[in-house]
């Protein structure tokens, strides 16, 4: 700024400095006529006599002179001040001799030089390529466009100041950054879909049967026609009880939808029932049953509250008895039977014990229907539970159980699961 500055002072120093403004030949005759009524003194004695009558007009004279010396300065310095302000060219082009010099960026930023009372803004156009100055000589000059503003203007300019290209670069390079950021940022995993439980199952109900004569008996088919006859002419009553079905799961889950999953697994159940009488014979007997099956669920989940997550399940399932067995014992004496009126080889014929290994002939095909929840307790891990009913196909089998004896059984599931 202080080197542009001086720059613009020599300019005008060196325009100046040798300037003689030139004045109208009438003017110098004018002077010449007026000097030349001056009368020169023709003799002494003339000059003493007309001394005291030209002393007041020499006097008169002289201060004219002296008033014509000012009036010719004045009319002087006001040509040379009126020829130098003609000479600024205005809102024109300055050519300054420099070194040559290319204008970038960084240069585009608008500097303010005061003069006195008078502000001088230079600025450079702003452009993505170089700017070339042009001057007359053979180098190449740099330009300046010199504007006369004012303190507001500086003002309104400096607010709309263009930015340093560091600050534009940095910028770019942050606008960039971020769309490169958003560009390559990771999907975000939403998990596989696929869940492993184990879950545990009971059934709500049992069920109790009571029947006269000895027919609901495990070994009735087993035992002896002497002996099933004795019970009938007994006829006392016998309860069957089926105690509840317990099942321990092992279940995969895969997501179909956001909300629709498809499960199954392995699920095993042990049957268990007990038959009970008041006869003579004192006959006690047990049975139980191990089965293997294989479920196919779909769930459908309808709400969320939280991170709790409620949903629908149904379905069916196959099973299929993978070992069985029924005990039966029978207490009584000779006595008894010549009480009851049988003949006293029966107490030799009949065995006492009796364990025999059985199997159902078909499998057990079910429906089922529920309605569950399940909570994270930790991270992946969920604690679920599911109420529902299920409905059991009659298989035709020989051996009774609470599937055959109790078509519609509820129950509930609970268990536990963790999602991938």
């Amino acid at each position: 700024m202080i080197e542009d500055k001086d720059k613009i002072k020599d300019l005008f120093s060196s325009k100046l400095k040798d300037f003689e403004p030139e004045v109208p030949a009438s003017l110098w005759g004018g002077l010449d006529q007026l000097l030349s009524q001056q009368a020169a003194p023709a003799d002494p004695s003339s000059a003493s006599s007309s001394t005291s009558s030209s002393s007041g007009s020499s006097v008169a004279t002289a201060s004219k002179v002296s008033l014509i010396k000012t009036a010719l300065i004045t009319v002087g310095v006001a040509a040379a001040v009126v020829t130098g302000v003609l000479l600024i060219p205005k809102g024109s082009n300055l050519v300054v001799p420099e070194e040559p010099k290319v204008a970038t960026i960084e240069e585009a930023i608008q500097d303010t030089i005061k003069l006195d009372d008078t502000t001088i803004v230079i600025s450079s156009r702003t452009a993505i390529r170089p700017i070339i100055a042009r001057a007359e000589l053979q180098e190449k000059k740099a330009v300046v466009d010199v504007q006369v503003s004012t303190p507001s203007q500086d003002l309104e300019k400096e607010s709309i100041k263009p930015e340093k290209k560091e600050e534009v670069k940095e910028k770019s390079l942050r606008s960039s950054d971020d769309h490169r950021a958003v560009q390559l940022l990771p999907k975000k995993k939403s998990g596989s879909g696929l869940s492993v439980g184990f879950s545990a199952n009971s059934a709500l109900f049992g069920q109790d049967i009571s029947q006269s004569g000895g027919r609901l008996l495990f070994s009735y088919p087993t035992r002896g026609r002497s002996f099933n006859d004795a019970l009938a002419k007994e006829n006392k009553e016998f309860k069957l009880q089926h105690s509840l079905p317990i099942s321990f799961g092992l279940k995969v889950s895969k997501s179909i939808t956001p909300n629709l999953s498809l499960e199954t697994g392995i699920v095993y159940t042990y049957l268990s029932s007990k038959i009970t009488s008041n006869s003579a014979f004192n006959i006690r007997e047990n049975q139980y049953f191990h089965y293997l099956g294989v479920p196919l669920t779909l769930n459908y989940k309808f709400y969320e509250l939280g991170k709790a997550k409620f949903y629908f399940s149904a379905g069916g399932m196959v099973q299929k008895d993978i070992k069985g067995q029924y005990e039966s014992k029978i207490a009584y004496t000779e006595s008894t039977l010549i009480v009851m009126g049988l003949p006293r080889d029966l107490y030799y014929s009949e065995p006492y014990y009796m364990k025999e290994s059985i199997k159902q002939a078909n499998p057990q095909f079910s429906a089922n229907v529920g309605i569950g929840g399940a909570y994270p307790i930790y991270k992946k891990l969920y604690l679920y539970g599911t109420i529902g009913g299920a409905y059991y196909f009659d298989a035709g089998n020989k051996y009774s159980t609470i599937y055959s004896d109790r078509k519609i059984q509820l129950d509930f599931n609970l268990g536990v699961k963790f999602d991938f």
